[in-house]
C-alpha cells in the first residue's frame, strides 16, 4: 500500500519542509505544538520545578498559557480551578508560582539558549557571553560577526541569527513580563527615585528602566497596591492595568513625563 507522506503541518497548516531527512513543520514561531513544546522546553531549561508536562497542556488547553511570557502572568485563583486529569489543580498551582518567581532572574545565555533555536542551546549561547556580548550585540550582530566567534561556523551562525530574528518579539516579551538577565542589573548611583516604583505598560523601553533603577528606584511588571506610577504611552487609555491602576489610586504618567520626573526636571 502506498502511504503518501503529509503535505502541511495537522495543527497549524503550514507547508511541510526537508530538514535533512526529517519532514519538519517550518512555523516553529506560531505553531500551536511547537510553542506548546516551546513552553515546556523552558520550563525544564530554566530550572523552574512543580510545572510539569500535564499541567502546563492543561493552562495552555484553558488559554491561560499561550506562550512562555504568560507563565509569568498567571493568575493563581483561575488557574486553581482548571481541570487536569479529571481533577483541579488547585494549590498546586501556587508551588509552580513560587518556583517561576524564584527563577525569574536568569543568566543571558539561559535565557537566549532556551528558546529553542535550532542547533544552537545554552551552550553555545555561552560562547557569545563568555566573549562579553550582551543581548544588543546579539540582537544586531552579523552573520560573519557571530561565525567569527570560536565554536560558531557559518551554518550555526546562520541559524542563530534567524532564529534570534524569529524571537526578538518572544524576548521582548519575556523581559517585560518580569525576567532580568541575571548580572545586567545597574549599579546604583543615585537615590531620587528611592521609594518609588514604576509599571510600564504598553511599551518597554530599556534605557527608562535602566535610569530608573540606577536612581534607586523599582521596576514592577505588575499593578498593585503601593505602585507609585504606571507609565503608558496613552494615559487615558482604559486598558486594564489603567483601570485597577485608578482604583488603587496609581498616578499614571506619560512616557515624557516620567522621563521629567527620571531627570528631575
Amino acid at each position: 500500500m502506498l502511504v503518501l507522506a503529509p503535505s502541511h503541518c495537522p495543527e497549524c497548516s503550514t507547508a511541510l519542509q526537508m530538514d535533512g531527512e526529517y519532514l519538519v513543520c517550518p512555523n516553529s514561531v506560531g505553531c500551536p505544538a511547537q510553542v506548546l513544546g516551546a513552553i515546556q522546553s523552558w520550563v525544564g531549561k530554566t530550572g523552574v520545578k512543580h510545572l510539569g508536562g500535564e499541567m502546563i497542556e492543561a493552562l495552555y488547553a484553558a488559554g491561560l498559557v499561550r506562550g512562555i511570557p504568560d507563565l509569568y502572568r498567571i493568575d493563581a485563583r483561575v488557574a486553581s480551578g482548571v481541570q487536569m486529569s479529571g481533577r483541579l489543580i488547585g494549590g498546586a498551582i501556587d508551588r509552580a508560582i513560587a518556583s517561576l518567581n524564584e527563577n525569574r532572574e536568569l543568566p543571558l545565555h539561559v535565557i537566549v539558549g532556551s528558546l529553542g533555536i535550532n542547533g544552537v542551546g545554552r551552550s553555545m549561547v555561552k560562547l557569545l557571553t563568555d566573549a562579553g556580548w550582551d543581548l544588543n550585540q546579539m540582537a544586531f550582530a552579523s552573520v560573519g560577526e557571530i561565525s567569527s566567534i570560536p565554536g560558531f561556523g557559518p551554518d550555526r551562525a546562520r541559524a542563530f541569527r534567524d532564529g534570534f530574528d524569529a524571537r526578538v518579539g518572544l524576548i521582548q516579551e519575556i523581559l517585560a513580563a518580569g525576567v532580568t538577565v541575571k548580572g545586567d542589573k545597574p549599579e546604583v548611583t543615585g537615590s531620587s527615585l528611592a521609594g518609588i516604583s514604576v509599571c510600564m505598560t504598553g511599551f518597554r523601553d530599556a534605557a527608562m528602566e535602566q535610569e530608573i533603577l540606577a536612581n534607586g528606584g523599582l521596576v514592577k511588571s505588575g499593578v498593585a497596591r503601593g505602585l507609585t506610577y504606571l507609565v503608558t504611552k496613552d494615559p487615558s487609555s482604559s486598558s486594564g492595568k489603567a483601570q485597577k491602576a485608578r482604583e488603587l489610586g496609581v498616578q499614571i504618567l506619560g512616557i515624557q513625563e516620567m522621563w521629567n520626573i527620571i531627570k528631575g526636571v
